[in-house]
């Protein structure tokens, strides 16, 4: 057990203000040890949910006060660490749906003209849902044309007066 495991393992025993005061101090740290420390909370949901707590209640202490901006950026940083995926819950990138329906389909490598006629099939199959699939634009934003605050004549000469 390293020692953010065991900080995290003595956090799960504070109380709400003993706990907001030692994710204070981690929050104000900001080094390689409270990067490890979040991780090691980020493992307990029950811990992490807390300290996310006690992360909120710190950034609600902090509003109006004479160093706002930075406790924010370190609040909105601690958080971003605390939420991040963990690497031990990560699953393998899924294999390709067509590659599975073909190893089911037929055997690989048992004839060419099966396996030609299967992959027509697999991609007939991909092709038609791919065609079913709504399709999504982006909408069109006109920008707003400026009226002149002024009309476009201001001064007009009078009809009978011209000058000779």
């Amino acid at each position: 057990m390293n020692k953010a495991q065991k900080i995290a393992a003595a956090w799960s025993a504070l109380s709400a203000r003993e706990l907001t005061e030692q994710v204070r101090h981690l929050v104000k740290a900001r080094d390689a040890a409270a990067r490890a420390t979040w991780a090691a909370v980020r493992e307990d949901p029950v811990l992490a949910a807390r300290a996310r707590g006690a992360l909120a209640g710190l950034k609600a202490e902090f509003r109006g006060h004479r160093d706002e901006g930075m406790w924010l950026l370190w609040i909105a940083q601690a958080q971003q660490q605390l939420a991040a995926p963990t690497t031990s819950a990560q699953a393998p990138a899924p294999k390709s749906t067509v590659d599975s329906r073909r190893k089911s389909t037929v055997d690989a490598g048992a004839n060419p003209a099966v396996d030609f006629l299967a992959d027509a099939a697999v991609d007939a199959r991909t092709d038609s849902a791919v065609d079913s699939a709504p399709v999504l634009t982006a909408p069109v934003v006109v920008a707003p044309q400026r009226r002149a605050s002024a009309p476009a004549v201001l001064f007009q000469e009078p009809l009978g007066s011209t000058a000779n």
